[in-house]
């Protein structure tokens, strides 16, 4: 399940919640005030590389070791 960020409409707080990719925005509680009247957000993610610490394109336009080759 991943890990996605609101934002309260009422009170404006930000938060994160752990859910299924089915639930809705209407299935999210603000945790400060208990409002249903929650955004999802576009939130940045981040990953890690693996071997030498390089987050280089290789010449196959994969990531580190993954992909596109």
């Amino acid at each position: 399940m991943p890990i996605y960020e609101y934002a309260c409409t009422k009170c404006n707080e930000v938060f994160s919640v752990f859910q299924s990719v089915n639930a809705s925005e209407k299935d999210t509680r603000c945790p400060k005030c208990g409002s249903n009247d929650v955004k999802k957000k576009v939130s940045a993610f981040s990953c890690c590389s693996i071997g030498g610490g390089s987050t280089s394109f290789g010449s196959s336009g994969g990531f580190g070791g993954f992909g596109g080759g």
